[in-house]
């Protein structure tokens, strides 16, 4: 099976299906501007939307104008074009397998012809045709229109065996089929051409093809997923009502299916038959040591019902079909008689989407067949359509009139409780299976009503019960199916938690507990739906084991039935979406508790799943297969299904104090608005910012999370809590939480993560938001004893058996076990931690603590970078161990407080050390950069820290190196100027280092950048700037670059950094006449000076043509600077004023005709 190809073919036929109906449609006058539908009768013919069509469309016409008031004109088309795919797909696989009644293809030619086979071969096969039309037709050269009338009708005679896909075709349908079935564009031809047979079997290892009714689900699920991106995926964005199906439709890997078939039909039938030699060959069984006999009261395999309350294509109930047939043929059952016996007895299926539903229902059908090829065959020629149990979930149609049911009901009980259940399945399509059925006499209704079909009636009888039979008993046959209970419930249940208003007031009403998602209140309804000792297999994402919102649907499974089994994938290993998956079967009853359970964690890929499972099956003892009982999950508090967690872990839970008695997590603001009241802390004026100018401020510093990074860091941010927060507090989307605790001293984290927690200090001159909620100590005694426990490996050790997913929220960090303890050497450990981190963040400009730059510190300074940067080199070294060695002695002294030496190991990683080692090319950039900011005036050799980020510029900072004018720096691939930017570095070189290594220092800068053949130290260092210095700066701000560059294009002409905070309303008039003319007077004086030089009658030709390159590179520059001082010139003429407080983007989007785009 080709995915790929699949895929291909499924998006195409769905655009082009859609384009073609819609145009079909439109020749009946209806377009998506004009959606109405009007029908007359006169003289004989019918008028539709002002055009004639003959009265024998007269049915179809009015179905068409019934379906389109019912659900809008985009709705229909989307119905009729997956209509005709369905069909089409499910011709081309019987043709394929060779099940068309007639065994002729319909769709291709046997014998490599152009034309399908029915075109020559109609006269055979047993359609409802006119032979002499066809004839004449194909006489006529009419090819199109003969193989029209032959497809149709070929429909139609399907009808018989597949009415639910098939409906007879005086229905609409049929009036918008598209045109030109034969072309080679059409659907027709591309799903022959384009899609190979071998998509639809599957070759054995013998050599012989078997059927593979797998690529029915593939095909659709492919043809829908254009618009499942459309309307949201997976996003959790609230839908409508008919989109529902498609935003929650995901395809089951086999695997899983498999494992949750085996694992319930499976184990149920091999506890009763315990002598059977069929559990052997299961691979996914895992089968327990004890077979206590519990299962749910059967006399016989026919009795066995097994239900998908979510069927989708049927997938989970095709292979039930396998298991039930490998059953019944153990059991002595004739072959032929068994598939009929499987899907009339025992496969029930129901779902809310009626693509997949005739899908599923065809696939069934197909399975049966490839057990008995004659199956189909055997059922056309009785004239009989099998009895399929997988139905669509439909709305009750809520204009059943009073007299049919008056005509219906014995007595005012049955009248109202019929009106009961019509209101329950209002919104059947939307509900689905959630829906609880009352109890009314099922089987007795539906036996009232198909025997008034067969009584002797006047007109009036006869409305009322067809009336009857059209309204009510599709309602009765679904509600039927959601009351009884069943042997085994297995299904991949809709991931959605973002509900629209109905669904939201539903939820709330009928699953109040277990309303966090729609696979939560399935997982609770399918509970309902199994008999006492029955089985539920589900497949789910695993956030209901652990997350508190999930709470009570644990306590729920866990009292009322037990976890049979489990296994829990790997957390990317669902590759249809991103989601953390867990498939897992409950039986219904708590006399024996015992379940067994995988973790495959540690497997990385899809395609380990399967393989370690199995290998979990052929050796129980892997390490990574558990056995616990249900009552263990309460050791720890809210009940996690943490199957792994050791005895002595569950007792360190279940007997220890936990975090929330020593300390307050809190949960930060959300602003509702980040680009309006969020700024990187080097966006404002520094003389903004509470921490430099507490009276008058504001902006204030916040946590907000961030990446892994231990002990202090991450301060990255500032909110606008001018006067108190007072237009944050006034807007309508923040939410300000817990401001008592602003300005506190704590320890914040990052409550969302792929990766480890990790703790870092948060000191009181900050408040703190949403994504980096803080931990309050109630004794500040115990601050650092509780820092150093937090950053210890025992914390994600105990979070995986609370909270493994992505959300580290206030809830698991308050639940964390912890046994309070003095003890000097951890605290004197930890404090040495929070120095060791910080002087590591403030090495980088990106700290708003930074000093200076290392390599001009005078602790490490030498007259060579080479000398500098190897001392660098070695303090970054002796920190980096420093720190790996106190978390190691913390991680081992919190191991044995905590008694778990043997289990947890002390070691860390290099990766989880928090602190950089040096990087040649990462630290002779961040020099080049600190160079640049103090020509621009940021920095300064003579104070530490930030010389100027706004206010009043004072030049008296600046004596041992002066910044240039205006904070400007013109680019220059020559030396042109006499503040050229080498020359500038040569100073600056020679200023903080020394005049006598200039040279050498350059050298070692431009060879730390690694340089090309031939390239000197000013050439590289050159093309540093000119070419990659923005792009590097971009990348350090976080695309919000604080110096930037007024660029002409890709001939480099100009190139000029402006520093953000020195912008004057007259900043674009000094570059373009200061810059962009001076520069273009160079040009010009260049391309003179190669002019004169090319008169000279003894240059070489390769000289020649080196200067006459070199001239037209020249010409190239004046032509761009011309068309670019056309914008440059806006901007000069009409002087533009920036306000820091807006940030970056909104400022430099301003000069987005000058500017270079950030990367």
């Amino acid at each position: 099976m080709n995915k790929t190809e699949l895929k291909k073919f499924a998006v195409e036929a769905r655009r082009d299906l859609l384009e073609k109906v819609a145009l079909k449609a439109e020749q009946y006058g209806i377009t998506k501007e004009n959606p109405e539908l009007t029908i007359e009768e006169n003289y004989g013919q019918l008028i539709v939307n002002g055009k004639t069509f003959p009265t024998d469309l007269k049915h179809a016409l009015h179905t068409l104008q019934n379906r389109l008031n019912t659900v809008g004109y985009e709705q229909l088309i989307e119905e009729v074009a997956y209509t005709w795919f369905n069909r089409i797909i499910a011709i081309r696989y019987m043709e394929v397998n060779n099940y068309l009644p007639d065994r002729v293809n319909v769709l291709s030619s046997s014998s490599g012809k152009n034309e399908p086979d029915i075109l020559l071969q109609y006269e055979t096969m047993n359609l409802d045709i006119d032979e002499k039309q066809i004839k004449d037709l194909i006489h006529q050269g009419d090819n199109e229109q003969a193989y029209r009338k032959l497809f149709i009708a070929q429909c139609n005679a399907l009808n018989q065996l597949l009415p639910f896909l098939f409906e007879k075709i005086e229905d609409y349908t049929e009036l918008l089929l598209p045109d030109y079935l034969l072309d080679q564009e059409s659907i027709i031809r591309k799903i022959v051409n384009e899609l190979s047979d071998e998509n639809f079997y599957q070759v054995q290892e013998d050599g012989s093809p078997k059927d593979n009714v797998e690529v029915l689900g593939w095909l659709y699920q492919y043809y829908m997923s254009e618009k499942k991106e459309k309307v949201g995926g997976l996003k959790n964005t609230a839908v409508k009502k008919e989109d529902l199906p498609v935003v929650t439709q995901l395809f089951t890997p086999k695997w899983i299916v498999q494992y949750m078939v085996q694992n319930s039909l499976g184990k149920l039938y091999d506890e009763k038959y315990e002598d059977n030699q069929l559990a052997k060959h299961w691979e996914y069984y895992l089968k327990h040591e004890e077979n206590h006999h519990l299962y749910s009261e059967f006399d016989s395999l026919e009795d066995l019902k097994i239900m998908d309350p979510a069927c989708g294509s049927g997938h989970i109930l095709l292979y039930a079909f396998d298991m039930l047939y490998d059953m019944y043929e153990e059991a002595g059952y004739p072959s032929r008689e068994i598939p009929q016996l499987i899907l009339e007895n025992n496969l029930y299926g129901l779902d809310i989407d009626k693509r997949a539903q005739q899908i599923a229902n065809f696939a069934l059908l197909m399975k049966a067949a490839e057990k008995q090829p004659r199956f189909i065959s055997r059922l056309s020629r009785k004239g009989i359509n099998p009895k399929l149990n997988v139905y669509e979930i439909v709305d009750a149609d809520q204009s059943l009139s009073e007299e049919a049911i008056d005509y219906f009901v014995e007595n005012e009980t049955e009248k109202s409780l019929i009106k009961e259940l019509m209101d329950q399945f209002e919104n059947g399509k939307q509900f689905g299976s959630l829906i609880n059925p009352i109890e009314v006499p099922y089987m007795e209704w539906k036996n009232r009503i198909n025997d008034m079909e067969n009584q002797q009636k006047d007109l009036i009888e006869e409305s009322y019960s067809n009336e009857l039979k059209e309204k009510l008993l599709p309602v009765l046959k679904q509600a039927y199916l959601l009351y009884q209970k069943y042997d085994v419930v297995v299904t991949n249940p809709p991931y959605h938690n973002k509900y629209n208003p109905v669904l939201k007031k539903f939820m709330n009403k009928e699953y109040n507990d277990y309303k966090t998602d729609l696979y939560s209140a399935f997982i609770y309804k399918t509970s309902l739906m199994t008999k006492e000792n029955g089985y539920s297999g589900l497949m789910t994402p695993f956030t209901w084991m652990f997350i508190l919102s999930h709470k009570k649907l644990r306590n729920y499974v866990l009292s009322e039935a037990m976890i049979s089994s489990l296994v829990e994938l790997e957390y990317s290993a669902f590759e249809e979406a991103t989601v953390p998956i867990c498939t897992f079967v409950i039986q219904n009853q708590l006399e024996k508790t015992l379940g067994h359970y995988i973790r495959l964690e540690e497997f990385k890929g899809a395609d380990m799943q399967p393989i370690k499972l199995r290998d979990s099956v052929v050796n129980p003892n892997v390490e990574y297969r558990f056995r616990r009982y249900s009552s263990s999950f309460s050791d720890i508090s809210g009940s996690p299904i943490a199957y792994w967690a050791s005895e002595q872990v569950r007792k360190i839970f279940r007997e220890s104090m936990s975090i929330d008695d020593v300390a307050e997590p809190k949960q930060g603001l959300a602003t509702g608005k980040n680009e309006r009241f969020l700024r990187w802390w080097f966006e404002p004026s520094s003389e903004k910012i509470y921490k430099n100018n507490i009276n008058k401020y504001k902006w204030v510093p916040v946590s907000k999370g961030g990446a892994f990074r231990k002990w202090y860091g991450n301060r990255n941010f500032v909110v606008d809590w001018e006067d108190n927060g007072k237009e944050l507090k006034k807007f309508t989307g923040s939410v300000i939480r817990n401001p008592t605790y602003y300005f506190r001293e704590g320890l914040t984290w990052s409550t969302v993560t792929s990766g480890n927690v990790s703790f870092r200090y948060h000191p009181d001159d900050s408040i703190f938001e949403t994504k980096g909620s803080v931990l309050f100590p109630k004794d500040n005694k115990q601050l650092k004893i509780l820092f150093g426990y937090l950053n210890s490996n025992l914390v994600n050790y105990f979070l995986k058996s609370i909270s493994p997913t992505l959300d580290y929220h206030e809830g698991p960090m308050g639940r964390l076990p912890y046994i309070p303890t003095e003890n000097v050497e951890i605290e004197k450990m930890v404090s040495e931690n929070i120095n060791i981190a910080k002087a590591d963040w403030d090495s980088f400009e990106s700290s708003w603590d930074f000093i200076t730059h290392p390599f001009i510190n005078n602790k490490l300074k030498s007259t060579k970078l080479s000398e500098t940067y190897t001392k660098w080199e070695k303090e970054c070294e002796e920190r980096f161990q420093t720190l790996k060695k106190n978390e190691e002695l913390l991680n081992e002294l919190f191991i044995n407080l905590y008694g778990l030496r043997g289990e947890l190991n002390s070691s860390i990683e290099d990766k989880y050390v928090s602190v950089s080692k040096a990087e040649l090319n990462r630290d002779s950039k961040s020099f080049i950069s600190y160079f640049i900011g103090c020509l621009m005036g940021r920095y300064s050799l003579d104070i530490e820290g930030l010389a100027y980020a706004g206010g009043e510029f004072d030049e008296s900072k600046y004596k041992t190196f002066k910044p240039n004018p205006n904070g400007l720096i013109l680019l220059t691939d020559d030396h042109y100027f006499e503040n050229d930017i080498i020359v500038r570095l040569r100073e600056f070189l020679s200023v903080a280092f020394s005049p006598d290594t200039v040279d050498e220092n350059m050298r070692w800068l431009a060879e730390s950048l690694e340089m090309k053949k031939n390239e000197s130290p000013e050439e590289r260092l050159r093309r540093y700037f000119l070419d990659e210095f923005f792009k590097d700066h971009c990348k350090t701000y976080q695309k919000r670059p604080i110096y930037w560059l007024v660029d002409s294009g890709k001939q480099k002409g100009l190139r000029t950094l402006i520093y953000m905070h020195r912008y004057q309303p007259d900043t674009m008039a000094t570059i373009r006449f200061d810059h962009l003319q001076e520069i273009q007077a160079k040009y010009q004086n260049e391309i003179e000076m190669i002019d004169t030089r090319l008169a000279n009658p003894s240059l070489s030709a390769t000289d020649r043509r080196n200067l006459e390159k070199d001239k037209i590179s020249y010409q190239k520059k004046i032509e761009e600077l011309q068309e670019f001082d056309k914008h440059l010139a806006v901007y000069a003429n009409e002087p533009i004023e920036i306000d820091l407080d807006d940030g970056v983007k909104v400022n430099y989007a301003k000069f987005d005709k000058v500017l270079a785009k950030i990367k």
